[in-house]
C-alpha cells in the first residue's frame, strides 16, 4: 500500500536503522559490563577445564564483592595481553608457600583433593604474603601451568581480573557448571 510513498519508506528505513543501532549498543554494553565469551587454551586447568572449551565470563560479581578462594577467574597477567583462566588459592593477607610437592596456605597444607591429586614437581617457593587488592592464582594442572608461581607473574591485582567463570557452554555436549 505504501510502496510508492517516499516519506513512509524513509521513516521505515530510519526506524530499522535505529533498531539495529540500539541492538548493537545493547550487545556491546552486555559484552563490556555483564558477560563475555572466553575460551580455555591449553592444559593448565585440566581436569576442571579442557583446552578448547568455551565459557562466559560473568563480570558483575566482582563489582560488589571480592574474589574468594576456589573461584575460577579470567584475568590478564601483568605485562601480558592474553587472558588466562586460573583458580584463586589465596586472597589478600594470606601467606602461601610451596614445598614437599604441595601448596601451604597460612602454614597449613592446602586440601586440593577436589581438583588436584598430584605432586607439584620441581617447584619450591618460599613463603610470601599476598598483597592487598591482589590474588594468588594457579592452574589446576599444577605441573603444566604458568601462574602466580612464575617469575614475572606473581600476585594478580584486582584491576587485572576480567570476571568469574561459572559455566562451560561449548562444546554443547560438555556444557556444565564449574
Amino acid at each position: 500500500l505504501h510502496k510508492k510513498d517516499e516519506p513512509y519508506r524513509r521513516a521505515a528505513n530510519s526506524d530499522f536503522i535505529i533498531y539495529l543501532l540500539t541492538l548493537m549498543a545493547v550487545a556491546i554494553f552486555i559484552r563490556t559490563f555483564i558477560f563475555e565469551p572466553v575460551q580455555c587454551i591449553g592444559i593448565s586447568m585440566y581436569p576442571t577445564l579442557v583446552g578448547g572449551e568455551g565459557m562466559f565470563t560473568e563480570k558483575l560479581t566482582y563489582t560488589v564483592s571480592a574474589p574468594q578462594r576456589d573461584d575460577i577467574i579470567i584475568c590478564r597477567y601483568p605485562y601480558h595481553t592474553e587472558k588466562c583462566v586460573k583458580r584463586v588459592i589465596a586472597v589478600p593477607g594470606d601467606r602461601i608457600s610451596i614445598y614437599d610437592g604441595a601448596i601451604y596456605l597460612n602454614g597449613e597444607k592446602l586440601d586440593e583433593s577436589a581438583y588436584w591429586d598430584g605432586y607439584i614437581e620441581d617447584s619450591e617457593m618460599p613463603e610470601v604474603t599476598v598483597p592487598e587488592r591482589s590474588l594468588f592464582v594457579v592452574g589446576d594442572n599444577r605441573n603444566n601451568s604458568k601462574d602466580s608461581r612464575a617469575w614475572g607473574v606473581g600476585a594478580i591485582p584486582y584491576e587485572r581480573i576480567t570476571g568469574r567463570a561459572h559455566f562451560v557452554i561449548w562444546p554443547l555436549y560438555a556444557a556444565r557448571s564449574i
